[in-house]
């Protein structure tokens, strides 16, 4: 879960075969629950956001890296 304090913040959303699906832009007072697939941010105006996880967290070893999305193929929900 995120909760957006302040400022702007994209969401890059992905399936479970790491393709790009959409992506979807957050602000101030939004809050999102990511369940499935995988997501990346991208930054558009300096955030403040409270991130909400369920553990345990293992580090790097919890991760999978997805190859980010230009800008070109960005696609807004």
């Amino acid at each position: 879960v995120l909760i957006i304090k302040r400022g702007i913040l994209r969401v890059d959303f992905y399936d479970d075969n790491k393709t790009y699906l959409k992506s979807h832009i957050l602000e101030k007072g939004d809050v999102i629950l990511l369940i499935k697939g995988g997501h990346g941010f991208e930054v558009i105006e300096e955030v403040e956001m409270v991130e909400v996880k369920q553990g345990p967290y293992a580090g790097d070893d919890d991760k999978t890296r997805f190859d980010p999305v230009s800008m070109d193929n960005v696609r807004l929900a």
